[in-house]
């Protein structure tokens, strides 16, 4: 038998936080659709450093746990998941879907 690694997964949450001068005049009277495709954009500018300073803004104790326990193997086969890794990992779980607020 082959001896194998282990990799040991997470999502990590991050915070892009946005000064109400950094966003678009009336951003928030727009449709979720024109949010989230201005979101996007914003997004895709972003540099790594940019995304590192996002994870490093929330602390690891109270924003991070170990979602997934995997073998280093070609088959990445996964020995333990939390659910957030599950939802993670299925088709369309990147997609953002908007939210319309709730009536008073």
């Amino acid at each position: 038998m082959n001896e194998h690694g282990l990799n040991i997964r997470f999502l990590a949450q991050g915070m892009i936080k946005l000064t109400p001068e950094e966003l678009p005049k009336g951003f928030f009277t727009w449709s979720r659709e024109n949010q989230i495709g201005w979101v996007k954009e914003y997004w895709d500018r972003l540099s790594r450093q940019d995304l590192l300073e996002g994870v490093a803004y929330l602390t690891i104790d109270e924003d991070s746990v170990p979602d997934c326990m995997e073998m280093d193997n070609e088959n990445f086969d996964i020995l333990a998941q939390t659910p957030a890794w599950s939802a993670f990992d299925r088709p369309g779980s990147s997609v953002l879907e908007p939210v319309e607020p709730e009536e008073e």
